[in-house]
């Protein structure tokens, strides 16, 4: 796909945010491609079924990272590190966990990783947990006590409440104790694609009155089409929530898995279950035509440019997420 000038001029001169990443650090291609892209930031994630030791570990080897792609990276602990990446022409990295496994069951933990530069945490990942249900449980239970203290203690300390892969009361029960606005990183409309680990247009309603934002994402399962999807595809997905939420309230959550294997996607769909995934993936992973990697990040500024004002596609690209940081850290 050949992107035009004008959307690699306003992709350029755009703070471009993605939600999600969980491609393979370390892997010095996915830091050249973020780089390649122009992304200015990405929520990555550095934990999923990890307990603490696990998650020390993965931030440990992408602090060696930075020292090792100084070139590409450099680590997000504030807004203004976001501005810093983009006037230097770097990818700014936040730490990000998929599932709140690695506080085991200690909130005083959430302190000391806030410390260590964590500021966001998707409270479950797919299964239940001391907190709540994952969006796969055939049961779903609601937030637990611990979980009604875990997102408190977040907000105390300016850490952002994702719940894109959590279930259905959970989902709506964390809305209703934060006390900050949450986020919905990488999550499709139930309404374009019936799957459990989509949102209703309630809501992502819900999330709107908090102030929230729903972000995006190109995993093919949560797409209309599926395997056979398009960038086309993803950029309905965009106009469909900014009609439900807003162009103040949509964002950009790609997911992207740059590299992994597919023993790591096992592991990744297994969890707990170990044998038994939440549903099965055709690998190697086939995402939409158009936007396969980060270096194809110019491609979605021009599908949006398409169906959105520049101003919006702007809002998009990373205002709106920058903007929720900013109420939250």
């Amino acid at each position: 796909m050949v992107t035009t000038p004008a959307a690699r001029e306003i992709h350029s001169k755009s703070i471009v945010i993605d939600g999600l990443n969980i491609s393979r650090w370390g892997d010095e291609a996915v830091y050249r491609h973020l780089w390649e892209g122009g992304v200015t930031a990405i929520n990555a994630s550095v934990a999923v079924w990890e307990g603490t030791k696990q998650t020390l570990q993965n931030i440990g080897q992408l602090q060696r990272d930075f020292r090792k792609f100084e070139k590409y990276i450099r680590p997000v602990r504030q807004v203004s590190d976001i501005h810093s990446a983009k006037q230097e022409g770097k990818t700014g990295i936040i730490f990000g966990f998929q599932n709140s496994s690695p506080i085991e069951e200690d909130l005083n933990l959430v302190e000391v990783f806030h410390e260590l530069g964590v500021r966001v945490i998707q409270i479950t990942y797919n299964d239940l947990n001391f907190v709540g249900a994952g969006c796969y449980e055939r049961r779903d239970v609601g937030l637990s006590q611990f979980g009604i203290d875990l997102v408190q203690e977040m907000n105390r300390l300016g850490m952002v409440v994702d719940l894109s892969h959590v279930g259905y009361r959970t989902t709506m029960e964390a809305i209703e104790v934060s006390e900050d606005p949450v986020w919905f990183s990488h999550a499709n409309p139930m309404a374009l694609k019936e799957h459990c680990r989509n949102k209703t247009d309630e809501q992502v309603r819900e999330l709107v009155k908090k102030g929230g934002v729903v972000g995006v994402n190109i995993f093919p399962p949560f797409l209309k089409n599926g395997y056979d999807s398009t960038l086309d595809d993803v950029i309905d997905v965009f106009a469909y929530w900014a009609d439900v939420a807003g162009i103040d309230h949509v964002s950009v959550g790609l997911d992207f898995t740059e590299n992994q294997s597919e023993e790591w996607f096992r592991w990744l769909m297994c969890g707990k279950r170990k044998n038994s995934p939440v549903y099965p993936l055709t690998l190697p992973l086939q995402l939409p035509k158009g936007i396969r990697r980060a270096d194809d990040m110019p491609n979605l500024t021009d599908g949006l440019l398409r169906r959105f004002r520049e101003s919006e596609v702007q809002q998009i690209l990373g205002f709106n997420v920058l903007c929720l940081f900013e109420k939250i850290w």
